[in-house]
């Protein structure tokens, strides 16, 4: 094939020119709009899940309190029906009520204890994944990926 005898519209020339600087500008803006929203989904599983913990402990504290509460209760009304003679059915009948519901609060702590442990085990799962894709950035910019993003090193 001989290049100098070839004959190339400056037409086609600045075409192909003016589409290259389109896609180059294009996959410039989705990386833009990339970066953006990687930061705010960021921001967000992090405020949401600072938030659940947050309200899972305050839940498990004021159970814990209620159920503190409720023992001191009926070991106080254990006591004095202890020494009193007369009938006591009815306030029996309240005691076995109370630690009924001691037994289901109980319940329920553990219940609310075990999703708390899940949710850090979740938590620690996601920060090792972005640490783990922190690493893979880092490795593909020193192969020449010019991608400024941090991930990893969390606390």
């Amino acid at each position: 094939m001989d290049f100098k005898n070839m004959k190339v519209s400056i037409g086609i020339v600045i075409t192909i020119v003016a589409q290259a600087f389109g896609i180059i500008w294009y996959v410039a803006q989705l990386d833009s709009n990339i970066n953006s929203l990687n930061t705010t989904v960021f921001a967000l599983e992090e405020q949401a899940t600072s938030v659940d913990i947050a309200v899972l402990n305050s839940d498990v504290d004021n159970l814990k309190e209620e159920l503190l509460d409720l023992k001191r209760m009926i070991e106080i009304l254990s006591e004095e029906l202890k020494d009193k003679e007369f009938d006591s059915s009815h306030l029996e009948r309240s005691i076995e009520h109370l630690e009924e519901e001691y037994i289901k609060l109980e319940d329920e702590v553990d219940a609310l204890e075990a999703k708390d442990l899940v949710i850090e085990n979740e938590m620690r799962t996601i920060m090792s994944d972005h640490s783990s894709f922190g690493d893979i950035l880092k490795d593909l910019g020193k192969s020449g990926y010019a991608d400024n993003r941090h991930y990893g090193d969390y606390k």
